[in-house]
């Protein structure tokens, strides 16, 4: 078998072809069931005069940024193989600097982020080196869901400012009321709390949100190299698929 990015090209444009007999769930009116309009243009009819000309045995390279290797139409070709043989990302957005090497230490390691990561017992790593990197879920997501999630989350930093401002606030209160003239310690105590207000307010008025930061860790297997993102940023690396070259 021929080995490129995609196989198929007749498939992409016109979907998995279907033996005479069956009428594929495409030939639904367009666009209800299908992007391309099938019947309209003969591809149908092709098809079925056609049946084994549906791009099997072709190969065929994309360079696109809208390919999405998730896509039910992209899993599998008509004759039962895998549809995508492999993606290579050439625009750099994903790359990651792990050079950092750690060791680990009773099942875990420290990050970069500073987490404290937690690793599988069942996975292989011979040389017992594990590298390490950062990556910014910012640099990754298109700018139209970078914004959507920024005002996401400025809803809820701000909701919980104005809980800890008024908890603070409240406790400020209730200590000038009891006391009147504070001297020593309690004067202490008193500029304590304020000094968190003070805090607060600077943090709302200097507030950057980074977004996301996912620690990235890299093993080698013994066979192949190895990789996991903590996307859930909680530490815990067990739970989250182990991934490899496409």
């Amino acid at each position: 078998m021929n080995r490129s990015i995609l196989t198929g090209l007749a498939i992409v444009a016109l979907g998995q072809a279907q033996p005479p007999a069956a009428a594929p769930p495409s030939a639904k009116p367009f666009p209800l069931q299908g992007i391309l309009p099938k019947a309209e243009t003969g591809a149908l009819d092709y098809l079925k005069e056609h049946p084994t000309y549906d791009g099997r045995g072709i190969t065929v390279a994309i360079f696109d940024t809208g390919v999405d290797p998730g896509a039910p139409g992209l899993q599998e070709t008509s004759d039962g193989r895998p549809k995508i043989v492999d993606v290579v990302d050439g625009s750099g957005s994903g790359d990651v600097d792990t050079s950092a090497e750690r060791e680990a230490k009773d099942g875990t390691l420290t990050g970069l982020t500073g987490r404290t990561l937690k690793l599988s017992g069942d996975w292989q790593n011979p040389g017992g080196k594990w590298r390490v990197g950062i990556k910014a879920a910012y640099e990754l997501f298109p700018g139209s869901l970078v914004s959507r999630l920024k005002r996401e989350r400025k809803k809820e930093w701000d909701k919980q400012q104005r809980e800890r401002m008024a908890g603070l606030q409240a406790k400020l209160a209730d200590f000038d009321e009891a006391n009147s003239t504070p001297k020593g310690d309690k004067k202490k105590e008193r500029g304590e709390l304020q000094a968190r207000i003070d805090l607060l307010e600077a943090l709302q008025k200097d507030y950057d949100d980074p977004g996301p930061v996912y620690d990235c860790v890299v093993f080698n297997d013994g066979k192949a190299w190895r990789a996991v993102v903590d996307t859930d940023e909680d530490g815990d690396l067990t739970i989250l698929p182990l991934t490899a070259d496409f």
